[in-house]
């Protein structure tokens, strides 16, 4: 196995800088609306950082380059999230995001790829990510293409037959241009993960299935460049996932601390409290 060294500083400081700015577009998407799954996009931003940023070789104003890395969103309804990422990396301009669930925008609740620059799968159904990346990576390798296949997953939808037997397909297939990514937060819509249906041990459930399996801290930063890193160059002939563990609300501490927040709805004083908090956290960074 191959592992790839530490990442120069002035990489990690530019990465935290759009880290940020993920989660500050998320927060005014969700502003537009009052509510939305904002826990999860705050919670995800480190990583969403890494992967545009970063680990993808992408052409945001080309979005359907051939040559492109794809990356999956099988967790529909972190679409806010997503689109953060994808403003934040020049897909679109900043200023549409104020567009966020209104009509004739292109950028719906729920993703859909028929509609965002970037989006590559609609979301909406759980459980359906790991199973398309499978077909486009089955498709790609028959292309001869060098391009990676991302998909996005909850630790919820971990639950779904389909994710199960997508693994055992794409290690059968030796599809080693998938890289799969489980947002693990203990949080889905009915209560808490371990209990409504656990799923631990992830590390060593996916090396059954033949994973090249990585679990980082999916708030530290020079954790997951170096996960996003070492997937991208193993050397074997295998899929590869990294399990981030990261935090709801993460970056502004009085929804970190929120015991229900799988869907969050503030008043319009509780908003420029989250940018205020945001902000302070930035600036201590």
């Amino acid at each position: 196995m191959s592992t790839v060294a530490s990442p120069p500083t002035d990489t990690l400081s530019r990465l935290a800088q759009r880290a940020h700015r993920i989660r500050h577009n998320a927060i005014t998407m969700a502003e537009v609306q009052g509510q939305g799954y904002i826990a999860q996009a705050l919670g995800i931003a480190d990583v969403l950082a890494v992967a545009y940023l970063h680990a993808m070789n992408v052409r945001p104003q080309e979005p359907q380059w051939e040559a492109r890395d794809r990356f999956l969103l099988s967790v529909g309804h972190y679409a806010i999230a997503h689109y953060a990422a994808l403003a934040e990396a020049g897909y679109f301009p900043r200023e549409e995001l104020v567009t966020y669930g209104c009509d004739d925008s292109r950028l719906p609740m729920s993703g859909m790829m028929s509609y965002t620059p970037g989006a590559e799968m609609s979301g909406g159904s759980i459980g359906l990510g790991l199973p398309m990346a499978v077909g486009m990576g089955l498709g790609l390798k028959r292309k001869q293409s060098a391009s990676f296949v991302y998909t996005l997953m909850g630790d919820g939808e971990l639950a779904e037959g389909p994710t199960w037997e997508a693994a055992t397909s794409a290690s059968a297939f030796k599809l080693d241009n998938i890289i799969a990514i489980v947002d693990v937060n203990g949080v889905q819509a009915d209560g808490p993960s371990t209990v409504i249906m656990p799923t631990e041990p992830l590390v060593q459930k996916f090396e059954a299935f033949g994973f090249y399996t990585q679990r980082v801290n999916g708030n530290d930063l020079p954790a997951v460049l170096r996960a996003f890193d070492n997937a991208r160059s193993h050397d074997k002939p295998v899929p590869r996932i990294i399990i981030c563990d990261t935090k709801m609300g993460k970056g502004v501490d009085f929804l970190e601390a929120r015991e229900k927040n799988h869907f969050i709805r503030l008043d319009p004083p509780e908003w420029q409290r989250a940018f205020s908090a945001l902000n302070a956290q930035g600036s201590a960074a």
